[in-house]
């Protein structure tokens, strides 16, 4: 389950950039690798007619990076077409943060990390290869700016969540996952609109050893174990609870 980037340009005196593969899922212009190509140019990269094509396998408005993760492929390929006039790193970094939060941490190549700030301060960190389940609802999803929105609007009454330091983190971290649970949350899943749904998945995979929540802003969520036992046993009753109103994938965490 992942996009494919495919980039072809020219020189020119003036800077062009077009986009196919995503007329499905945004209007226009307003994809993040026509975004990203336009900032990077703003940045001092050097013209160029460009044409982009992404084969899109990566759910949208699933809370899984995939137009993050694209635009942060892209700016590699920028970078790379002429490494003599390339924009400086600091540069790209900036750029990476105007196109998405999350941009900074894919360009970074980090397996995992730690990052803090608006998505800036990127600190990887040793990655665990764990299987996992992952749940996509096929009746509802959630975008992106309507979830930092509703964050926003309930903020007040997320004040009472318990709160950590870098070191206290990566010392739950290293716990196994089921030691997780009460620790490591995730804001958007109180917020969601769609708690129910969340809360019956919660049920299902409570007797089942591991640790699960909603991925980014949603709309999917996820179960990893140490135990991949675990993750098939709890996939068999999540399709058996909601048969097709659910997408499953068994995977794993990156090592």
């Amino acid at each position: 389950m992942s996009d494919t980037i495919s980039l072809v340009w020219k020189k020119s005196r003036t800077f062009a950039v077009q986009v196919h593969g995503l007329e499905a899922v945004c209007s226009g212009s307003e994809d993040t690798l026509t975004k990203a190509a336009r900032l990077w140019h703003e940045a001092g990269g050097y013209p160029l007619q460009l044409d982009i094509r992404c084969d899109k396998q990566i759910p949208v408005k699933a809370g899984l990076g995939g137009g993050s993760s694209d635009a942060a492929a892209l700016l590699t390929l920028l970078q790379a077409i002429d490494p003599g006039r390339s924009v400086s790193e600091q540069l790209l970094k900036e750029v990476a943060l105007q196109v998405g939060s999350d941009v900074p941490f894919f360009l970074s190549g980090s397996r995992a990390a730690l990052v803090t700030g608006k998505g800036e301060n990127v600190a990887p960190v040793e990655s665990r290869s764990m299987p996992a389940l992952l749940v996509m609802p096929t009746f509802f999803d959630i975008s992106t700016s309507s979830a930092y929105r509703m964050l926003d609007e309930k903020r007040g009454n997320l004040q009472n969540v318990p709160m950590y330091g870098t070191q206290e983190l990566l010392r739950i971290y290293k716990k196994p996952s089921h030691n997780w649970r009460g620790s490591l949350y995730n804001d958007f899943q109180s917020c969601s609109g769609n708690g129910i749904f969340y809360e019956t998945l919660e049920t299902v995979c409570k007797g089942y050893k591991g640790f699960s929540s909603m991925s980014g802003s949603g709309a999917c969520w996820f179960f990893v174990s140490e135990d991949a036992s675990q993750v098939h046993d709890a996939h068999k009753d999540i399709v058996a609870a909601f048969g097709p109103r659910v997408r499953c994938w068994i995977t794993h965490l990156m090592s």
